[in-house]
C-alpha cells in the first residue's frame, strides 16, 4: 500500500522549532489558517472531479499530487488555496491571528515562484497560452521575483537593521529555486 501522506523529517524539526519560538495562540492560528488553505486546495480537487493521490508535508510547506484535472481545473483548485485563506479574513474580528496569518500565507503563495501556488498558476496558465515560450518565461519571471526578494532582504537588513534573517529567506528560496526540476 502506497503512503498516502508523507512527513519529511526537516518538516518536524522546524515544528519542534516552532513550538519553541512562538507564543502557543500565534502557533494555533498559523496551523489553523495552513489547514483550511490546503482542505480548499483539496475539496476544489474533489469538486472539479480530480483524485488526490498524495500529500508531501516539508518544511517548505505541503504539496498535494492531483490527478485527472485540465488545466483549467487545475489553474481553479490552484486559486482555492489562497482564496480560502483570504475567506479567513473575514474572522478579523472574532479571531484576529487567525485572519493575519491566512492573509500573510495567501499573499507569500501569490509569489510567482514554483511550487508556490502563484509559481503553478503561472506555469499552468502559461502553458495554456504560449507552450512553446511557457517554460523560459516562467523561468525569468522567477528570476525578477528572486532579484527583488534579495533586494529587499538586502534593504531590511542594511537599512532597517533587521539583522541577518532577511538575508537568509532569500537565499533559501534562491537555492530553492535554483535546485528545482522542472515542473
Amino acid at each position: 500500500m502506497q503512503n498516502l501522506i508523507r512527513i519529511d523529517s526537516a518538516a518536524l524539526i522546524l515544528a519542534a522549532l516552532l513550538i519553541l519560538v512562538l507564543p502557543l495562540p500565534w502557533l494555533v492560528a498559523a496551523l489553523a489558517a495552513a489547514t483550511v488553505h490546503e482542505l480548499c486546495h483539496m475539496a476544489a480537487v474533489f469538486l472539479l472531479g480530480g483524485n488526490v493521490g498524495r500529500l508531501h508535508i516539508g518544511a517548505a510547506g505541503t504539496v498535494m499530487d492531483a490527478s485527472n484535472l485540465g488545466p483549467g481545473a487545475s489553474m481553479l483548485s490552484t486559486l482555492a488555496g489562497p482564496a480560502g485563506s483570504f475567506s479567513l479574513l473575514l474572522l478579523c474580528q472574532s479571531f484576529p491571528k487567525v485572519a493575519i496569518c491566512a492573509g500573510v500565507q495567501g499573499l507569500f503563495n501569490l509569489l510567482p515562484l514554483y511550487p508556490l501556488d502563484g509559481g503553478r498558476m503561472l506555469q499552468t496558465g502559461l502553458q495554456m497560452l504560449c507552450p512553446e515560450k511557457a517554460e523560459r518565461v516562467t523561468l525569468w519571471i522567477q528570476r525578477i521575483t528572486l532579484a527583488v526578494i534579495t533586494a529587499a532582504a538586502l534593504w531590511g537588513s542594511l537599512v532597517l537593521h533587521l539583522g541577518i534573517g532577511p538575508l537568509i529567506f532569500a537565499q533559501v528560496w534562491i537555492c530553492k529555486a535554483i535546485s528545482r526540476k522542472k515542473p
